[in-house]
């Protein structure tokens, strides 16, 4: 046997391939899959099944991409009207190899979800738990709308009590996700456990079926717009890319020329560098933080043309874009801003503060409204004084209620999202913002006051 876990970077993801006899399955595979290609030549190994154990939010499946280049049969659960696959029965078994996968259904986090237990000649000894079980966490029960949340909520109790820990304390458990997903609440940092650890150190375990309940009701957890676009993809079947789109390089006249055609300029470097010059009109979702906060504020159905600082940070850039359902990538600003400059084009730029100076204004009474862009579970760690709250992924809507007397200073918990924050306010005509740099961490960290958040 063999297993190998392959992460998506940002997401928190982790998708799984086994293999068994020469022949694999790949588990939960996110759209691009060069790798578990290159596993299965590495291994010598025929992709034979794709299993999926739900249909997914946060990312685009990659299981047509698979069985496109493998042939490989995709499986799911069948309490969806899936548009691709072959619907699984509970306790429906499939070969591979020597050994047998059992599909269990076990609702919950939605009404398909599927767990996968592993067996070999031994007996059962591995769980594939999707975003039912987590490491430290169960997951999520309101993605498919507040109605059903307290149904799902009691399917979930019952499917992990009567289900999954009978299994027996000894059974390895590899969830879909770990540290960092909006698919659960507290995930722990530990991406691989066994049922007995779970019983032991998972909190959520530990609750009357009553208490579970009202705890998973009352979670508060932000859902991001994206996830019910993602919902439609993987319910229906997304489109076949075959290969990565490879977007040209473009001149600083074409990009102009594309804007104006109605093409968004996507700037993925660092908030400080797009603060002091970027591309007029653009978006800046910094590299790192574009797998989860894209699908926040990058418009669906406009082309993207992608600016950065290397040709490995575009490449990036395309994969991330494609796991949460951005095809239309038509270039990239060949070389960067160092071609715009050089080419003498228009720029803007953003003002940007440290904690420092934001701390000395704020002293000698300048007038500014700091905005948090941080999440509900991120504002745990407290808030400066006199901020104003604003998800980034409401910021646009809400922006209304933002002054026009008073400069605005966006944060997030590092900075990272202060640049996209910013580029969507200037963008809707808010031109009097400015970026604290290092955000509320770096705040803390120096000592400057923070006081406990109080929910509304």
């Amino acid at each position: 046997m063999f297993l190998k876990r392959v992460r998506s970077d940002g997401l928190a993801h982790i998708s799984y391939f086994l293999e068994s006899k020469g022949e694999a399955a790949v588990v939960d595979p996110r759209r691009d899959v060069d790798d578990y290609l290159l596993l299965a030549k590495e291994r010598d190994a025929r992709v034979v099944m794709v299993l999926e154990t739900h249909r997914h939010e946060d990312y685009v499946t990659g299981a047509l991409e698979l069985a496109n280049a493998t042939g490989a049969a995709v499986y799911h659960g069948g309490q969806l009207d899936f548009g691709f696959g072959n619907p699984l029965e509970d306790g429906q078994e499939i070969g591979l190899g020597d050994m047998t996968i059992k599909a269990l259904h076990t609702p919950g986090h939605t009404y398909e979800s599927h767990c996968y237990l592993v067996s070999d000649e031994r007996g059962p000894f591995l769980l594939f738990s999707g975003d039912t079980l987590f490491s430290g966490d169960v997951g999520r029960t309101d993605l498919p709308g507040r109605e059903s949340t307290r149904d799902l909520s009691e399917k979930l109790y019952d499917s992990l009590h009567h289900t999954l820990l009978p299994l027996g304390p000894e059974i390895m458990v590899l969830p879909a996700h770990g540290a960092g997903s909006a698919c659960g609440h507290a995930i722990s940092k530990r991406e691989m456990t066994t049922i007995g650890l779970e019983m032991r150190d998972n909190h959520a375990l530990a609750l009357t079926r009553p208490d579970f309940v009202m705890t998973k009701m009352s979670e508060g957890m932000e859902k991001p717009p994206y996830f019910s676009r993602m919902e439609v993809l993987n319910l229906h079947g997304p489109i076949v890319l075959g290969t990565l789109p490879q977007p040209p390089p473009l001149s600083a006249g074409k990009v102009i020329e594309a804007q104006e055609e109605g093409a968004l300029v996507l700037d993925v470097r660092e908030p400080h560098n797009y603060a002091a010059a970027h591309v007029p009109r653009s978006l800046n979702v910094m590299l790192d933080g574009l797998p989860v906060f894209g699908g926040y504020v990058i418009p669906y159905g406009r082309p993207l043309i992608i600016v950065a600082e290397r040709q490995q940070e575009v490449d990036t850039a395309v994969r991330y874009l494609i796991r949460i359902g951005y095809e239309d990538i038509v270039g990239h600003l060949g070389h960067g801003m160092d071609s715009w400059i050089g080419e003498g084009t228009r720029t803007s730029s953003i003002p940007a503060s440290t904690v420092y100076e934001v701390m000395q204004r704020r002293t000698a009474g300048e007038e500014m409204l700091l905005v948090d862009l941080r999440d509900r579970r991120e504002l745990d760690s407290g808030v400066i004084p006199g901020a104003v709250q604003m998800h980034i992924g409401r910021l646009v809507e809400r922006s209304s209620e933002l002054p026009v007397d008073r400069e605005i200073v966006l944060f997030c918990s590092s900075g990272y999202r202060g640049g996209t924050a910013a580029s969507m306010l200037r963008n809707v005509g808010k031109e009097n913002v400015r970026i604290m740099l290092g955000g509320f961490d770096a705040w803390a960290a120096n000592g400057f006051p923070v006081e406990k958040f109080k929910s509304v």
